[in-house]
């Protein structure tokens, strides 16, 4: 019986949880397209990122972040987090260091009223199937990272994990630093998939985000990109405190 009481308890925080998630979604979309017209992206970076942080306040939810020691907050990074969840993108977005865009799927700039906002905001589209287009826009997030100032935000897994575990990362992504040219900056998530395991069900609680060490351009800009994948993978792995690794790997 008590069971079925904390069942009934947990579906209806979840539902309150989804419920904040969309309204609040819906006022930050809205709200981040009115501030492109009068004012600029970085203002827009800055007010959403409160934005999500109020919003995993109201949700319950305490997320976390930690810098390495002497983090510079002014310097352009490509940031490479694992990806757990749906939830890892507003999760780490809330606590991103500097101003950031990022690369999404050509498919998502289609989306109604998203798609409008990502486009104009300076997300970049990228075609996983056409190989020469997919450098076409790492040169693009090139320039504007250094014309902007900007960091970059790049899920170097692909796509999202089906089993919590870390997967491979893509030499896509490493091949596109070695055109960037700007330190990488590993970032491991942690009580990501206790927050919110597949399905409905939703547990409040505490998420970490950790960044480490930059990792220097002179120090994987020489290295085929399997091996800096590989390099970085491991500095993720040990800035999460979930179990992400492969059981195979173990």
């Amino acid at each position: 019986m008590l069971r079925f009481f904390k069942k009934i308890g947990l579906f209806f925080v979840s539902l309150y949880i989804w419920t904040v998630l969309f309204d609040m979604a819906f006022i930050i979309l809205i709200t981040g397209l009115f501030l492109l017209f009068v004012s600029n992206a970085r203002v827009v970076f800055r007010t959403v990122r409160a934005m999500l942080r109020f919003m995993f306040k109201i949700m319950f939810v305490k997320v976390e972040v930690e810098y390495p020691k002497d983090f510079d907050f002014d310097q352009s990074y490509i940031i490479m987090p694992n990806h757990i969840t749906f939830w890892d993108i507003p999760v780490i977005c809330s606590v991103l260091p500097n101003y950031t865009f990022g690369i999404e799927a050509e498919s998502h700039f289609s989306w109604p009223i998203y798609g409008f906002f990502i486009k104009k905001y300076g997300t970049l589209p990228i075609n996983r199937k056409n190989i020469l287009a997919s450098f076409r826009t790492f040169e693009t997030a090139a320039k504007n990272m250094k014309e902007k100032r900007a960091s970059l935000l790049v899920f170097p897994e692909g796509h999202r994990s089906d089993d919590g575990k870390i997967q491979e990362f893509k030499k896509i992504p490493f091949k596109m630093a070695q055109i960037v040219k700007v330190p990488i900056l590993p970032c491991g998530t942690s009580g990501l998939g206790a927050l919110a395991p597949k399905g409905f069900f939703i547990t409040p609680g505490r998420v970490k985000v950790k960044y480490g060490a930059p990792v220097p351009v002179s120090e994987y800009e020489s290295l085929r990109p399997e091996v800096a994948a590989k390099m970085v993978r491991d500095k993720v792995i040990a800035l999460s405190e979930d179990d992400i690794v492969p059981d195979n790997e173990k």
